[in-house]
């Protein structure tokens, strides 16, 4: 598809999903003047800072930043790439879908969509099985054992696959649908005597994407034999890393909540969702995954995991603790008491005690703390300096100096030794770990040469968080002012010549903003924009649309040129501390790094003593 029918096409899709509209159907909007205000779907807020504007089509939450057009929206709430969400779109609003570019792509997609087919053919046919069929009283009457209601199971589709070797697969070839293109499926298997079915006998559960397409199956035997519980294979659509069951039922709730509880199994989230938790999800019988966690984090900011009290099954779950914290959820944990897990508990005491266990579940460090308590059992001194030597990098790991002070209180009292000991150790633990991180004192490098190296000046090891969120805001700013006005697009080219962006998205932008400088209109057209650009540059377009001030182009500029230098001044630093004591090379970095500390102070004396 060339680039102007690629442009058309976009158009058509955002004339058929007007964006209030779409946005209605996830955000409680209320008209506000010309525009609509709510509550923003990507933090957690109070006051409406989320606005969509109907006559340009953007939408822009003046409190997180977020910002964009329909697509953008479509692409951050669903958790989609570009293209997946203008197909979405496109679907939603009827508009037929263009040939893709190349033939590599046409075939993918052709392979996708047919899996898709074969996916949903299947369910239907499990679905059918289990509700109109002899064969499905059987797993109808174990459903029943377990306290599933026929609406739960109507609900998430389950279904049922009878004990036969190709109940599907003749299914298949009455639709004279090829098998051998649907083995790529996993539903049907090749063996020596032709194809037969996955799943035989096993209470199936359809496993869909965000969006309610099933992607894959887990299957539960009810017969003999083993394995109990069979997953769909990887596919061009399931990869078991990356989904979590029951999301699609539970996205809204999870929006709503503000959280999102995280079980193990496929019944402890039928039971969870019977009983009135609707923000359920579980983790297809998995330790949690990176992919997992992004998933979640589309659509909140906090996960609680409701384990077994078990503690072999607490050590192998808590990678998956971590991965989750480290994607930016805060996490919290709820025990069930020994034996139980939420299925049973809410069949033997019902949804109150499984809601009470939820509300009294503990923060990550609380139940890291409780399991090394309980492995250790800490009865004598050395025990008890064994877990708080354990709990040191967890201490690290906490930012806020209020609650890790808190913590170690909270360990002193556990353990019954005064919090100054606990502290002690944390202080002696946080100087080696300083010191493991920081270069060699430059000062005692330079003994005995004439240069003044301003050491107590030195920022530490390198830019940190704070000077890379202020760095890449000038950057940000500067793209947002190339959109404006061609005319700045030139002064940035030469006021920037040299500079080297420190985010890539922004760094490839700028290159892309040059290469397409001779086009009529401005700002170019989203078309021009390889896919994995057009969200950021819809961010953009959304800033500048929706009124926001105009920046300081002279400054934004000038800010960057001193962040480049102060970079340049920690790699000198890095080179001096590596360099032999007393070497010509250490007295010419030396000399490099005086220079470059004197032009810090003349060119940018107001920035120069920020740290």
């Amino acid at each position: 598809m060339d680039r102007l029918k690629e442009e058309e096409f976009i158009e058509e899709v955002k004339a058929g999903n007007e964006i209030t509209s779409v946005i209605g159907e996830y955000v409680s909007l209320r008209k506000r003047g010309g525009s609509f205000i709510g509550l923003c779907p990507f933090h957690q807020e109070k006051t409406p800072s989320f606005n969509v504007n109907p006559e340009k089509q953007f939408f822009y939450c003046f409190g997180c930043g977020t910002g964009g057009d329909v697509i953008n929206f479509v692409m951050r709430i669903e958790n989609l790439t570009f293209l997946e969400a203008l197909n979405w779109l496109a679907e939603r609003a009827g508009v037929p879908l263009p040939r893709r570019e190349t033939p590599a792509e046409q075939r993918a997609q052709k392979e996708r969509e047919w899996l898709f087919r074969l996916h949903k053919l299947a369910t239907l046919y499990y679905r059918r099985i289990l509700t109109g069929t002899p064969a499905g009283k059987k797993a109808c009457a174990y459903l029943e054992e377990r306290g599933i209601t026929p609406a739960t199971a109507g609900e998430f589709l389950l279904g049922y696959a009878p004990d036969s070797w190709t109940g599907l697969v003749d299914l298949f070839q009455k639709k004279n649908l090829s098998l051998q293109a649907a083995e790529k499926s996993g539903l049907i298997l090749r063996g020596e005597k032709g194809y037969y079915d996955r799943f035989r006998d096993r209470l199936l559960f359809p496993i869909s994407n965000p969006q309610g397409r099933v992607v894959a199956f887990g299957g539960r035997l009810l017969g003999e034999g083993v394995p109990k519980y069979l997953n769909s294979p990887e596919t061009p659509l399931f990869s078991k890393g990356r989904y979590l069951y029951g999301l699609f039922q539970a996205k809204e709730a999870i929006r709503k909540e503000g959280k999102a509880v995280v079980v193990e199994g496929y019944m402890d989230l039928l039971q969870a969702h019977q009983a009135g938790f609707k923000n359920v999800v579980a983790a297809l019988g998995t330790a949690l995954t990176r992919d997992q966690a992004k998933a979640l984090r589309r659509y909140t900011e906090h996960a609680v995991i409701a384990f077994d009290a078990d503690l072999a099954g607490q050590a192998a779950a808590m990678r998956g603790l971590d991965i989750l914290k480290e994607s930016g959820l805060q996490v919290q944990v709820t025990t069930l008491p020994p034996g139980e897990d939420p299925d049973s508990l809410l069949r033997k005491e019902g949804p109150e005690a499984f809601r009470q266990l939820l509300e009294a579940s503990k923060d990550l460090f609380t139940f890291k703390l409780d399991y090394l308590l309980e492995k250790e059992k800490p009865g004598t001194l050395e025990q008890k300096a064994r877990v708080v030597e354990a709990i040191l990098p967890l201490l690290a790991e906490e930012e806020n100096m209020v609650v890790r002070e808190g913590y170690i209180r909270r360990v002193a009292a556990r353990l019954e030794v005064s919090e100054e000991a606990v502290f002690t150790e944390w202080r002696k633990y946080a100087r080696a770990q300083r010191k493991k991180k920081q270069p060699l004192d430059i000062k005692r490098k330079s003994r005995n040469t004439n240069d003044i190296t301003h050491t107590a000046a030195l920022p530490p090891a390198g830019p940190g968080k704070m000077e890379r969120k202020t760095s890449s805001h000038p950057e940000r700013e500067v793209l947002r002012l190339c959109l404006q006005e061609k005319k700045n697009l030139e002064r940035i080219k030469e006021a920037l010549s040299g500079i080297e962006w420190t985010v890539e998205e922004y760094r490839l932008l700028f290159i892309r903003l040059l290469e397409v400088r001779a086009t009529e209109s401005w700002p170019p057209p989203a078309s021009l924009f390889p896919a994995e650009l057009r969200s950021l540059y819809s961010e953009l377009q959304a800033e500048n649309e929706l009124g926001l001030p105009p920046g300081d182009l002279d400054g934004c500029c000038r800010r960057l040129h001193q962040l480049q230098l102060r970079r340049e001044i920690w790699q000198i630093q890095r080179e001096v501390a590596a360099a032999a004591e007393d070497s010509p090379e250490l007295h010419e970095k030396l000399a490099r790094l005086n220079k470059l500390h004197r032009r810090l102070r003349e060119e940018f004396p107001t920035f120069s003593g920020l740290r």
